[in-house]
């Protein structure tokens, strides 16, 4: 079962009990909101971003989070730093090129961090992966040009958007994670759709970033399958959307109260909620 890890214990209830540290390189917009998303599901946030500090920092928590949201000329090197020195200890490295198509400085940075860190998970919108598996050479896939990387094209079919995910897993050898309507986990052993999430996600900022650090929690507790544990972690994302946006029957007032909402889920959840609520199709 995805909520449930190999010793039989349930992925929240372990990662509650262990309370992972998790070192967030983040977009400073929603850094905030991120780290109240890994308090939620039980994580320890450290958000520190300074170069002199980032591999000290690294080492003393259990998993990293490289968002490249607000870049600045010295993000690269601080997420190489501290990229490598989470590589060395063995923790789980999660990767997400916001905004690549947007600018040149972008996708450089983007393509000297993965020269020198193996990220354990990436994760993005379709237009960010796209654009990242052809800086890495994928086959075939155009140059886009200025596209907003925030946002998600939706315009390739469900086999194309497989084929993408899948593709860029052979690439790099991390799981992938992309996110849209219906979101695809491609890993070593399976391909996973998730149906979890609701429209209103997008209507607030930082809903991405959030899962950033709920993917980044849910690994740094994880001692079987990362891609199950990344899988449970967007899963409990999305199922925390559709419940803020009033499937259990509760209404709200707007995506100001969504928010508040969508937090009190996300630290209420619990394994049998999750197993029970999870909509996700497995491809072998």
């Amino acid at each position: 079962m995805i909520g449930e890890g190999t010793s039989g214990e349930g992925r929240l209830s372990r990662l509650r009990r262990l309370a992972p540290r998790v070192h967030c390189i983040t977009n400073y917009v929603t850094a905030g909101a991120v780290a109240d998303a890994v308090l939620a599901v039980g994580g320890s946030p450290i958000m520190a971003q300074g170069r002199q500090e980032a591999e000290e920092v690294t080492s003393i928590c259990q998993s990293l989070v490289l968002n490249m949201g607000t870049m600045e000329e010295w993000t690269p090197e601080a997420m190489i730093r501290a990229g490598r020195r989470a590589n060395a200890m063995g923790h789980p490295v999660v990767l997400d090129p916001v905004g690549i198509t947007a600018s040149r400085f972008r996708k450089e940075a983007a393509c000297r961090i993965l020269d020198k860190v193996r990220p354990s998970v990436i994760r993005g919108n379709e237009s960010e992966l796209l654009e990242l598996l052809r800086l890495l050479g994928g086959c075939g896939v155009p140059d886009r040009g200025a596209v907003c990387g925030v946002d998600s094209l939706s315009k390739a079919s469900k086999e194309q958007r497989i084929e993408s995910v899948k593709a860029l897993w052979q690439q790099t050898g991390a799981v992938v994670v992309m996110t849209g309507k219906t979101d695809l986990i491609a890993g070593e052993k399976c391909l996973y759709q998730v149906m979890n999430g609701h429209p209103l996600m997008g209507r607030i900022t930082g809903s991405g970033c959030m899962l950033d650090g709920v993917i980044g929690a849910f690994c740094g507790a994880e001692t079987g399958s990362l891609e199950e544990g990344a899988t449970a972690a967007v899963c409990a994302h999305g199922l925390c959307g559709e419940l803020a946006a009033g499937a259990s029957g509760e209404p709200y007032a707007g995506t100001g109260s969504f928010r508040v909402r969508f937090l009190d889920y996300l630290s209420n959840l619990d394994d049998e909620t999750l197993e029970r609520g999870k909509r996700i199709e497995i491809f072998r």
